[in-house]
């Protein structure tokens, strides 16, 4: 059927003779879910309240009686050291004659963390992370790495390795020890197998296998490189802290 209008209508009947257009469902179209969506972030869980109290400057040298009264009793006691267990976290206390020399976490994370810079003055212009790596530790305060074994270590445990640093005047001469345990796998691994064989073709197998590193050259630039970016898994301050060779 043709269609015919006057001229002063002319928008009108075009508009009437044309085919209706689909009509667009807006409401359709904000549900297509999207397909680059970025992954919501993972929830870190806070360090518990009690963390906080536990790990604050003046504990050293305080009385573990009073330390007691935030723990509650020790879960282990091993020598001079105490362990407690305290929001899902591990809390390592080292005490002599009932007065407390360091304090620590076997099992540093980021929920089970304390705030480490708060013992030292470290560097100008440098943050210390609340969660840090070797390599924070190291550019912040400096510390000497070492380890309980780099070769033929053996099966009755794990190998260790540690970042030792020793508090000056400024620091009220609270000492730094960091460690790691190595594993089957992970970075501390590589970074631990490295620092080995390197040794090794510098100085032989025999002087790494024996230990002679802990007291002549240990490659601490190779070490220093190699575990820049692994974090220790046992932090602890204070005085009297244990060595690298335990």
């Amino acid at each position: 059927m043709r269609c015919f209008w006057p001229m002063a209508l002319a928008t009108v009947a075009l508009a009437a003779c044309s085919k209706p257009a689909a009509p667009t469902n807006a409401a359709a179209a904000n549900t297509v879910p999207a397909t680059n969506a970025a992954p919501a972030p993972p929830v870190v869980t806070p360090p518990d309240a009690k963390l906080a109290k536990i790990f604050a400057p003046d504990v050293l040298g305080s009385n573990v009686a009073f330390l007691e009264t935030i723990t509650g009793p020790a879960f282990r006691t091993d020598g001079d050291d105490r362990t407690y267990k305290v929001g899902g976290c591990t809390v390592i206390v080292g005490a002599t004659n009932g007065k407390i020399d360091n304090i620590g976490i076997d099992g540093y994370s980021p929920t089970c963390s304390f705030p480490i810079a708060q013992y030292f003055a470290t560097q100008p212009g440098f943050t210390l992370p609340r969660n840090p790596t070797f390599g924070d530790l190291k550019k912040g305060l400096g510390g000497v790495y070492g380890a309980t074994c780099l070769r033929l270590c053996g099966n009755a445990a794990d190998p260790r390795v540690t970042l030792a640093y020793s508090g000056s005047h400024a620091d009220n001469f609270t000492d730094l020890y960091a460690a790691v345990d190595i594993g089957a796998d992970g970075p501390a691994l590589g970074a631990f197998t490295d620092w080995g064989a390197k040794l090794v073709a510098k100085h032989g197998e025999p002087y790494v296998a024996t230990g002679q590193y802990a007291a002549g050259d240990s490659a601490q630039d190779v070490a220093a490189t190699d575990f820049a970016k692994v974090s220790p898994t046992i932090v602890r301050v204070g005085t009297n802290l244990p060595g690298a060779a335990e």
